[in-house]
């Protein structure tokens, strides 16, 4: 792993309206917004590539193949309905999506070629067939994208006629916005502190990031930020620090941006995949690629996602309700297959930071994580499947104007 860009000082970048588009049958009253964050899952554990990797390169192309064929087991077209459903029931105003997949194939391949090029054959798009099944609901969203890591590795393949097809993977953060709510989008944008990897003679970048918009309801304009930063791991693991730095990097972007005139200090929403919750703690992480002069591993002091934003003043509106119980939303094993398994962790969250705005009530559900919310896998070795390896979160917050 290897130390990332340093962080940016200014950010400003402002986009022209989005058009209204066609109207919904759910719309809410004028005092309030309805929000929802949802990691889709993308289909796998990507990560045990390279933990295998990085023991043994040459059995690389063995992983991405058993990583590709939990993918299609997990078979996100038939997840997909089951989370265009909980949509449609729910009605938000406004979806933060996460791990919004884009699998592409070669084959033969060529990574081995010494000049390969990209695959560009589709395999599935995570966008297009949610969106696919929203519209098949007669639900219109307009979306606002960043696209993240960009890997693409050789597979084991016995059909290829060299025995290889390389597989990409595109990562996304996606936006989904009421088309009848004016939009426009500020700032989207990867975070400059990322992790990289040396697998097999490649570099591979976790790049992420966050996409910031800002959103008119009734005559409110709220100012919507998704974002699903670096994983979690053990307390004291580099992720961790990754991770806070990260989102130290959001927090200081949004105070940019709120003293930027044309665009004026708004009242937050900030939604995503923290991958951190109310239990972490600061700590100190150690990694031997970053060192002093000689040698001697340099400390790098994280503080929680979380604590950072309760710290600069956002409210956890999972925490504003009148009762509420755990509200846990990660995480089902990697094969989503297990009706007996049970989620652990609140790392789903939607943070508000009102301004002047006050705060009458919050109503916040978590979705896909009762047994009745499993669907039938088509997949031919496939019972049901849960709709992603989290649960969502949707939040109505109510205020007076």
């Amino acid at each position: 792993m290897k130390k990332a860009l340093l962080y940016l000082a200014v950010f400003i970048v402002a986009l022209g309206l989005i058009a209204p588009g066609a109207s919904a049958e759910w719309c809410h009253t004028d005092n309030n917004i309805k929000v929802m964050t949802r990691n889709l899952y993308l289909g796998a554990d990507i990560f045990y590539v390279f933990a295998v990797g990085l023991e043994d390169p040459t059995a690389i192309p063995d992983a991405v193949a058993q990583v590709y064929d939990t993918m299609l087991y997990t078979n996100f077209r038939a997840r997909a309905e089951a989370i265009a459903d909980e949509i449609a029931v729910n009605g938000p105003d406004v979806i933060g999506l996460q791990e919004v997949s884009t699998y592409y194939k070669q084959t033969p391949g060529d990574f081995f070629s010494g000049n390969p090029e990209r695959a560009e054959t589709v395999v599935i798009d995570f966008y297009e067939v949610l969106n696919d099944a929203l519209e098949d609901r007669e639900l219109c969203y307009n979306a606002f994208t960043i696209t993240n890591a960009d890997v693409e590795l050789p597979m084991t393949d016995i059909q290829s006629l060299n025995g290889y097809s390389d597989v990409r993977l595109v990562d996304h953060d996606v936006m989904l916005v009421q088309c009848e709510l004016p939009a426009r989008k500020i700032l989207a944008r990867n975070f400059q502190l990322y992790l990289e990897v040396n697998l097999g003679g490649s570099d591979i970048a976790f790049t992420r990031g966050y996409v910031i918009v800002d959103v008119t309801k009734g005559s409110e304009i709220f100012r919507v930020v998704d974002t699903h930063l670096e994983v979690r791991s053990e307390p004291g693991s580099i992720f961790r620090f990754f991770q806070s730095a990260q989102m130290q990097e959001l927090i200081r972007t949004l105070n940019l941006l709120a003293r930027v005139p044309r665009l004026g200090n708004l009242p937050i929403i900030m939604l995503g995949d923290f991958n951190s919750s109310a239990e972490d703690v600061p700590g100190l992480a150690y990694h031997p690629d970053i060192t002093t002069e000689n040698g001697r591993m340099i400390p790098l002091p994280y503080k929680p996602p979380y604590m950072q934003a309760i710290d600069n003043g956002y409210l956890d509106t999972w925490l504003l309700q009148d009762t509420y119980d755990e509200g846990y939303t990660s995480g089902f094993d990697e094969y989503i297959d297990d009706p007996s398994d049970t989620l652990e962790t609140r790392i789903d969250l939607i943070f508000l930071d009102p301004l002047e705005l006050k705060i009458e009530a919050v109503d916040a559900d978590v979705v896909g994580d009762e047994v009745e919310d499993m669907v039938e896998n088509e997949h031919p070795d496939g019972d049901v499947l849960w709709p992603s390896d989290h649960a969502g979160v949707v939040t109505n917050i109510q205020y007076s104007p």
